[in-house]
């Protein structure tokens, strides 16, 4: 049951970036974004694939759930990339 809740909490937390990228990518602005908080959610996402990683280590089992976190890691990969594109576009018009 553990598994579930955590692909469950995974799952949530990806349609939450897919709500984000689409609404930057609508608005063209990154607007109270940070590049850092991104950045630190990332990083989550790579301890809990090195968990993952660790278990399959230790007990020859790969747990499917890793598949979840490679793939929010590469959806915040792709939010991160606007957050820094976008920023940087409204930074330009400023100046």
């Amino acid at each position: 049951m553990q598994q579930t809740y955590e692909a469950a909490m995974l799952i949530s937390f990806s349609v939450s970036w897919y709500w984000s990228i689409a609404k930057m990518v609508r608005t063209g602005q990154a607007a109270g974004k940070s590049a850092f908080f991104v950045v630190l959610i990332c990083c989550g996402y790579i301890a809990g694939v090195a968990s993952k990683l660790e278990v399959w280590q230790a007990t020859g089992i790969l747990s499917p759930l890793i598949w979840l976190y490679l793939w929010n890691l590469v959806v915040t990969g792709i939010d991160l990339v606007l957050v820094l594109v976008l920023t940087r576009r409204a930074q330009a018009r400023i100046a």
